[in-house]
């Protein structure tokens, strides 16, 4: 059996954790968590993702400045970052200038979710 795919969301609101995890269980995948942006960019160090959720609005380091970074570092460049915000036309395009692959509203369902991990994580395989 092929080994779960590692899924990192950086958020802080924890209930979506707890969203993202379940419906990412049927997807042969685990989800890793950080509550913000620094501890995400140190989760990312310690055990590199296949695939990052990311809120834009979070104490410290924002989603923008985290993406950057990821973005910026050629070990991270190539994790495909995947914006979570209930922002709205501005934030879609700031994500996009952050180096984001892709946007998803919130509130989010559940086909979202998977199909972004599907053409994220297994057209990777």
């Amino acid at each position: 059996m092929k080994e779960p795919a590692r899924i990192l969301l950086i958020d802080d609101q924890k209930s979506v954790a707890e969203v993202l995890g379940a419906l990412l269980k049927c997807c042969n995948a685990t989800l890793d968590y950080a509550p913000d942006g620094t501890k995400g960019l140190q989760r990312v160090k310690q055990q590199r993702p296949d695939l990052i959720f990311l809120d834009i609005m979070m104490p410290g380091l924002d989603g923008y400045a985290v993406c950057r970074y990821l973005k910026e570092d050629p070990a991270t460049r190539d994790i495909p970052v995947v914006f979570l915000s209930a922002g709205q036309d501005k934030d879609v395009t700031r994500g996009r200038e952050a180096g984001g692959d892709f946007f998803i509203g919130k509130p989010f369902v559940s086909r979202e979710i998977v199909e972004v991990f599907e053409r994220f994580v297994t057209k990777a395989d």
